[in-house]
Order: structure tokens, then sequence, then C-alpha cells
């Protein structure tokens, strides 16, 4: 039975063996080259997809530089790994091919016919890995039902442009987003349901908090005002509509503080993250709140029933 595994790690493996001389878990000599692909999406897109399989998807395709010699690729495809109700399958997308760089443009259509998929449903993933075949006729898959995903372990490894090495993409069928479906008087689930009015604005969080390619019109702000925290807080997070995450600043939410003794201070959000869900319609965030010799801790919340 073959051993799959990378050349860069069959390097590491075969240094630190003449060094210790230390017998390893399998045969060395049974280990077979391979390639490392990345896979990444250009900048600025999402990880929204339609339930009526009409996307169109461009899908970037490259090899690290540290990879060396890949003189071994025959050719290289890309996998589909369809998620649905938690259950995976998967199928081979594209004939294949060499060139790299690369973009592929990849139609949802095309795509589920391939994997037998009739409908969509909201909650539907589907993940791309690159696969290859060596010119020994080895053929090596990016995911399979036992393994996972292949070449994770090499996530982190810096790409020329300065980026990091993927090992997939992935689009999830997101309900219809409704804006004004999260505009109103809201529920926070802070154990005492907390009423929360949610508003509109139109001012754009500072450059350094917005992902790399996202544009303003993919942007929507709400200011979030409630006695939550300090009495009277204030917070600003924006809809990011390409894949309905939530951007939330360091920002003070209740300035002029006072708790004796300690005295008066700006009460701040920091490190906060979240959500929308266009399915139940709820905000979902994490917060964490600072102020001059502590906090009130950090915690998740949710803000729901809003009308």
């Amino acid at each position: 039975m073959k051993n799959y595994r990378i050349l860069a790690t069959i390097l590491v493996l075969a240094a630190f063996t003449g060094c210790n001389k230390q017998k390893l878990p399998y045969d060395l000599a049974g280990v077979e080259k391979g390639v490392v692909i990345n896979i990444h999406k250009p900048a600025g897109s999402g990880a929204a997809m339609s339930t009526d399989k009409s996307d169109v998807f461009s899908v970037i395709l490259d090899i690290p530089e540290q990879q060396g010699d890949w003189s071994m690729l025959k050719e290289a495809y890309l996998t589909a790994v369809y998620t649905h109700d938690g259950k995976k399958t998967s199928a081979a997308v594209t004939e294949g091919f060499r060139e790299f760089p690369c973009t592929l443009q990849v139609r949802i259509s095309d795509v589920c016919d391939k994997l037998g998929v009739s409908t969509l449903s909201v909650g539907d993933r589907i993940e791309f890995t690159p696969s290859y075949v060596l010119n020994s006729g080895t053929e090596v898959k990016g995911w399979t039902s036992l393994g996972g995903f292949n070449n994770t372990t090499f996530t982190g490894w810096k790409m020329a442009d300065g980026s990091t090495f993927s090992y997939r993409i992935s689009y999830t069928a997101f309900a219809p987003f409704v804006k004004a479906h999260f505009l109103g008087t809201g529920t926070l689930n802070d154990g005492y349901d907390t009423q929360v009015t949610v508003t509109e604005i139109t001012e754009l969080p500072d450059a350094k908090w917005i992902p790399a390619g996202v544009t303003s019109d993919k942007l929507i702000g709400l200011k979030v005002e409630g006695d939550i925290f300090f009495g009277g807080d204030v917070f600003k997070m924006w809809i990011n509509t390409l894949d309905y995450t939530l951007i939330i600043p360091d920002q003070v939410i209740c300035p002029g503080f006072t708790l004796a003794p300690y005295g008066t201070f700006d009460a701040y959000a920091v490190d906060c993250t979240g959500e929308i869900d266009t399915l139940k319609e709820t905000i979902n965030f994490y917060f964490d709140t600072s102020w001059g010799p502590g906090g009130f801790g950090a915690a998740e919340y949710q803000i729901f029933d809003i009308k």
C-alpha cells in the first residue's frame, strides 16, 4: 500500500532519520512524492451561494514557491465536496489541467449535475479542493470519505503575494437577505431580555477594518443602542453581504462610565466578531468589554425577534 506524503515532508523526515536513526512508522521507500496546490478566491469574493444554482464562481489555483520541482505532476482537477444535513459526497467537476496559476470558472449548476444534486437547500455547502494525477499514474484526491481533506498541515505557508496556503474554499447556501428584517427593536439574549434598537447608518468603518477586496457597496452599517452593559450603550457594526459576517471595530460604547470607587472611564468594546443568520434573521456576535481597571467579561450574544 502506498503512503502519500508531500515532497517537503519527505525531505524533513529523511534528514531526521539520517541523524537519529529513528525507525519510521512506515516504509520510507514506499513513500511517494506529491504536489501541493493552493486554492483561493479572487479578492473581495464572498461565501454566499444561491439555492437556485445560478452562481458562477471564479476559482484560482497556484503552486507555492516552496514546492520546488513539480515535474512529477501529470494533471490536476477540481473536486467538489457537497454537505447536506451533515452528510458529505464528492465528485470531480473539471477536466484535467497543468498550467499554473490558473483561474477556473465554475458553474454551480454543472457542479450539482456532477454531484447528482437536484435541489440546493438553505444550509447546504459546496467546498472545492484540488486533486491531481502524477506521471506515475497515481491519483491523489483532495478529499476522501475516510481521510477527509488532504494537505491540511500546509495551512499557513506563505505564498508569493503574502497570502497563506489554502487547501479548500467553500460556499454556503444562505436564505435571502432582507435588510429591513434586521432593523427595528429586538431582544438581546443577555438573561434579562434587554430591548435594543437597531438602525441603519451610512458611515463606513475605518479602512483597516474592511477585509481586502470588499467594497463599500457590500457593507451595511448598523447602530445598536440599549442598556446592555454600562447603561446607554451605543455600538456600531457592519454586515459584509459577501458572506454575512459582521465587522465590529474596537470602539467606545459608553463614554464617561463611572463606577465607585474606581472613577470615571470610557467603556470599550474590543476583539468583537459576529455574523447574521439570514434564515432565523438574527444578529449573532461575540462581545468583550474593557473599561479602566477591568471589564464586564466576554460572551456571545444574539439579537432576535427584530421588528
